[in-house]
């Protein structure tokens, strides 16, 4: 047995989420009518901005019910998940020898877990602004990276 860690930068996610949130402040027909002051409360920043830290470990705790059926086993003294300062990190345990194609679907987890923790910090904000149209839509989305995350981890151990 190996223990496999996810990493994802909380830098990373800090700043796709300040993108998204620029933009749909601007865009989205929900904030059309707010003003700038009001738009800006809405755009979350990331580093040092209590608001979006707190939406990320609440995101980091969602994203974390996918791997829980596979952290059983983890040996160590490795946490299975743990938020430093600068990482959201997951870890479980994977049989050796690990299938020749391990290295895309690592990747592919590691790629679906930063999308999962963006969006989930994105569904707080829609759900804080009662943005209830964005709220489904992306609702909708984290589900859907929920299941090709567990669809990925199936495939890494079977």
């Amino acid at each position: 047995m190996a223990a496999v860690a996810i990493s994802i930068s909380k830098s990373q996610v800090f700043k796709e989420v300040a993108r998204r949130t620029s933009v749909a402040t601007e865009t989205d027909p929900f904030y059309k009518q707010n003003t700038t002051e009001k738009k800006q409360y809405s755009q979350l920043h990331g580093e040092g901005d209590r608001i979006t830290t707190d939406f990320l470990v609440e995101a980091a705790k969602e994203v974390l019910k996918a791997f829980l059926s596979r952290q059983g086993d983890l040996s160590g003294t490795d946490a299975p998940f743990e938020i430093t300062a600068t990482d959201v990190v997951y870890r479980f345990e994977e049989a050796e020898p690990v299938l020749p194609h391990s290295a895309s679907i690592k990747q592919r987890l590691t790629d679906n877990v930063r999308d999962a923790l963006v969006y989930y910090v994105m569904l707080s904000l829609y759900r804080t602004d009662g943005n209830v149209a964005k709220e489904k839509e992306t609702f909708q989305k984290c589900l859907t990276i929920i299941d090709e995350l567990s669809g990925d981890l199936y495939r890494l151990h079977d």
